[in-house]
């Protein structure tokens, strides 16, 4: 679990895109199992994600000295978005109604929605699941649409019938991946402005194994797949958890250039509750290393535009002996954090044109850590991070 720029304007809406990814006038390993699978199976993967601990002793993390913050007059505009979990297990209409209008109230203009292609299509090539599954990815896009939304689709998790080995994890057919990938962007055409190719495939939980030769071929299968479904619609490089460059070389090497228009990363510190200002370790553990990935990409010769597709940090209190994967932070510092985030990236990394937060609400899986990214509590209430992405959207967001 943890554990929502160089496009060329066909049309009018493509205009409107081509606005938001060059800033003219970014579970993920948090994302679900539960789109498209039964309760049944997701009650199995929770417990195993359940913590070995008992109950935690608080500990509470200070609240960060705020980094500098670029005036208004110099900040960039970007595509701003929240991680929008309509398609979760026991989510009803009217949470996904409720969400969408949360991030829409939060001045964010884009809603990232993760669909498994099981969900859609689990009985094989021949069909859609139109009874059941296509019905609620439908719900999930006119739920974001109807409150003023654009929609980032991102588009994982193979059935069985389109892997070389089991589990939804497993590698899928890249062709029938494209024939999927194309039907979908033809459906939401108008609805879904982009569509993420997969999701942190640098790891086993969503490509096992990982490999990024295996994913270019999957990305190289989709880009002219979904072109042909719907010109208009944006193809973003499935976000690799972390920043992770020694991935991102490989899929260079294997020829991925070219087959999206967006390139797209989530810049988590493995410390886990690590300010966005920490120093740079050599490593893709820190969000400084986001510098290294720009750094990747000008040596390929990639141009494209970044994307953030997931970050954040989870509040909760930690506990004597917490893991630094598993290290929480205050409420008010994630607020802080999230602030500084974009302050970082609009006064360093120009390329950034897209940053999505993780997630709208809090969740209720069994696990600490990844229940607690929230930028609203279980019971619907605001965090202070909900005001601060809201200051953030002011500043930095498209009008």
């Amino acid at each position: 679990m943890k554990s929502v720029k160089a496009v060329v304007v066909i049309s009018t809406v493509l205009s409107f895109c081509a606005l938001l990814l060059f800033g003219a006038g970014p579970a993920s390993a948090r994302m679900s199992d539960t789109a498209g699978t039964s309760s049944k199976v997701w009650s199995k993967a929770a417990a195993l994600q359940r913590p070995r601990w008992g109950k935690p002793r608080p500990t509470v993390t200070a609240t960060p000295t705020p980094g500098p913050t670029p005036t208004p007059a110099a900040a960039a505009k970007l595509a701003v978005g929240v991680q929008y979990t309509a398609m979760w297990n026991n989510v009803t209409d009217a949470d996904q109604k409720a969400m969408a209008a949360a991030i829409a109230q939060s001045g964010s203009k884009w809603a990232r929605l993760d669909v498994a292609w099981a969900t859609i299509q689990p009985n094989g090539p021949g069909s859609f699941d139109l009874a059941w599954g296509v019905p609620k990815v439908d719900r999930a896009v006119n739920n974001a649409v109807s409150a003023g939304l654009n929609v980032v689709l991102t588009f994982y998790w193979a059935p069985e019938w389109a892997t070389v080995g089991t589990g939804k994890a497993a590698h899928p057919d890249p062709a029938a991946y494209a024939t999927a990938a194309k039907w979908v962007a033809a459906r939401y055409k108008g609805k879904v402005q982009a569509i993420e190719v997969w999701n942190e495939q640098n790891g086993k939980r969503f490509w096992n194994p990982a490999d990024p030769v295996a994913y270019t071929q999957l990305l190289k299968a989709a880009y002219p797949a979904i072109k042909a479904g719907s010109p208009e619609t944006l193809v973003v490089m499935g976000g690799l958890e972390y920043s992770d460059t020694s991935f991102l070389q490989k899929m260079y090497a294997a020829g991925a250039k070219g087959s999206y228009d967006i390139s797209a990363f989530h810049p988590y510190p493995a410390i886990a509750d690590q300010s966005p200002y920490s120093p740079w370790d050599g490593t893709k553990w820190t969000i400084a290393n986001m510098a290294e990935w720009m750094r990747v990409m000008r040596a390929n010769g990639d141009s494209s535009p970044v994307w953030l597709t997931e970050f954040g940090w989870a509040t909760h209190e930690n506990w004597d002996g917490v893991e630094n994967w598993n290290r929480g932070v205050t409420e008010a510092a994630q607020a802080q954090r999230l602030t500084d985030m974009f302050a970082l990236v609009a006064d360093q990394y120009p390329q950034v044109t897209g940053m999505f937060w993780y997630t709208i609400k809090d969740t209720d899986l069994g696990n600490i850590q990844q229940d607690s990214y929230g930028l609203l509590r279980k019971d619907g209430t605001r965090k202070p991070a909900f005001e601060a992405l809201r200051r953030a959207n002011q500043t930095y967001g498209v009008p």
